[in-house]
């Protein structure tokens, strides 16, 4: 199953590769529906562009950018493709404002830059922020207070 954060749940089929997706999909499928889109290799762009082809309706929720900000797997050339896309935005934790960013935690404190692209977690390691309070130092902040 696929869950929410608020307790929503319905029946998934996990995969890890894209082309995996293909395989799972029924003549009879109206709708394919991809969580996490970010975590899949560059081949979930052609099996979408190849489902949309067919009929289906495909729908992929992701990420469009890591904790650092920058393009997060797939997503751009996903974005590029599509006939539709929904930015939806969370509320900053900081300042209130529309969030657009994912900061990720470690011991209460923004990532360093060269940290791992990907971690897995919750709202104990992401918070929702927007452009202006998003962090990502270069260098961990304890070393900065010893220079």
């Amino acid at each position: 199953h696929v869950s929410t954060h608020d307790g929503g749940a319905v029946e998934a089929h996990p995969v890890s590769a894209a082309a995996e997706i293909t395989r799972q999909v029924q003549s009879a499928t109206d709708v394919v529906a991809v969580d996490e889109g970010q975590f899949l290799d560059d081949g979930i762009v052609a099996v979408a562009t190849a489902l949309a082809s067919a009929g289906k309706r495909v729908v992929i929720a992701g990420t469009e950018t890591d904790f650092r900000g920058e393009p997060f797997g797939p997503m751009p050339r996903l974005l590029a493709v599509a006939e539709l896309v929904d930015k939806l935005h969370a509320v900053c934790v900081c300042c209130g404002e529309p969030a657009s960013r994912n900061q990720r935690l470690i011991d209460g404190k923004p990532a360093r830059y060269d940290s791992p692209t990907i971690m897995v977690g919750g709202t104990e390691r992401y918070e929702a922020r927007c452009r202006h309070c998003h962090r990502v130092p270069d260098v961990d902040e304890d070393q900065v207070k010893l220079l």
